[in-house]
């Protein structure tokens, strides 16, 4: 089955030691973006990738454009835009909370920013089995929102399954109403509807995570599941009104940005080759235990038998691999 990307890629700049950037020296680049780090943990689990994104035409934009090449998606989608940069970010970790990671983007007036319904093309869509993109998408700017609509149109038309993943980012939705506002089409849309604690409570705010579920459940009408991702503490699936958790791992966090991504890959692609939901969360919980335990999001993002081991040894069956 072949998977289709949509989503902004961009530079990672990630200070090698912890505390304020203001006294940062030494940062490593990476190269990251939900959708992308998603499509990536998808082709490592062997499925066949694409991804639609638009970049600058400068050094920051070949990086990603190799990147994506060298994880062996097609690329032919990637669109390059003249006079308009590749957005950048910076990760600031451990400061001033332990353990949490503030991230400071520089991605206004990037060049996919620039994305419109006329860099959405059926062609693209051609023999493709699942689209996945999130909220981030559709709340960078008024064109990238009509993309994804259209993009939405022509994978139902065509039958594609559609995996969306709210992914709410603050800054960019500052109120719950501007985030329904702006996701609900997309929610409606979703096959696959992927969410967390954090958006439920943001957008249906002083309600039990049951009535949250169900309060999404209704805005949902073309999906088969929704998944709640719970950091730490696992994730749930909710169908047909019943419930099914699985716990989390524990695991030292290095770096906790790319863990739900990671989490999306496992889920999407374990569901994709049929195996049954309790499994699937497993798998998915693992590969964002993974991902957390390592700096850069893309660069831990497990292949199956990297999972399985993980999985083996947090169980303790796997002291062989301590020899």
């Amino acid at each position: 089955m072949k998977i289709l990307g949509l989503g902004e890629v961009m530079i990672q700049l990630n200070p090698i030691n912890k505390g304020p950037l203001r006294h940062a020296t030494l940062f490593e680049r990476h190269v990251a973006g939900s959708e992308a780090n998603v499509i990536i943990g998808m082709s490592r689990l062997g499925f066949s990738c694409s991804f639609l994104t638009v970049v600058g035409n400068d050094e920051f934009g070949k990086s990603v454009i190799s990147t994506l090449r060298s994880e062996g998606i097609d690329t032919n989608h990637v669109k390059i835009r003249e006079s308009y940069p590749t957005a950048v970010y910076f990760v600031q970790r451990g400061f001033p909370v332990p353990g949490k990671t503030t991230v400071f983007y520089y991605r206004k007036g990037s060049a996919f920013s620039t994305l419109s319904p006329d860099d959405i093309e059926e062609e693209i869509f051609q023999d493709v089995g699942l689209f996945h993109t999130s909220g981030i998408t559709p709340a960078l700017s008024n064109s990238c929102r009509e993309a994804t609509s259209k993009a939405f149109e022509i994978a139902k038309d065509k039958g594609v399954k559609i995996s969306f993943d709210t992914n709410i980012r603050r800054k960019l939705l500052p109120t719950p109403e501007e985030a329904l506002d702006c996701l609900k089409e997309f929610i409606d849309k979703a096959d696959y509807l992927i969410t967390g604690l954090g958006d439920l409570n943001y957008i249906f705010p002083n309600l039990k995570m049951e009535e949250q579920l169900e309060r999404l459940a209704s805005m949902a009408s073309h999906h088969e599941l929704i998944v709640v991702k719970m950091g730490k503490e696992g994730a749930c699936v909710f169908k047909k009104g019943e419930l099914i958790c699985s716990p989390g791992f524990s695991v030292e966090v290095v770096d906790e940005l790319g863990a739900g991504d990671a989490f999306d890959a496992a889920f999407l692609a374990s569901i994709l080759l049929k195996k049954d939901i309790h499994e699937s969360l497993k798998l998915a919980n693992a590969a964002g235990a993974l991902v957390v335990s390592a700096l850069g999001d893309i660069e831990p993002l497990p292949s199956w038998q990297e999972l399985e081991d993980f999985i083996s040894f947090q169980e303790g069956k796997g002291e062989k691999l301590l020899r």
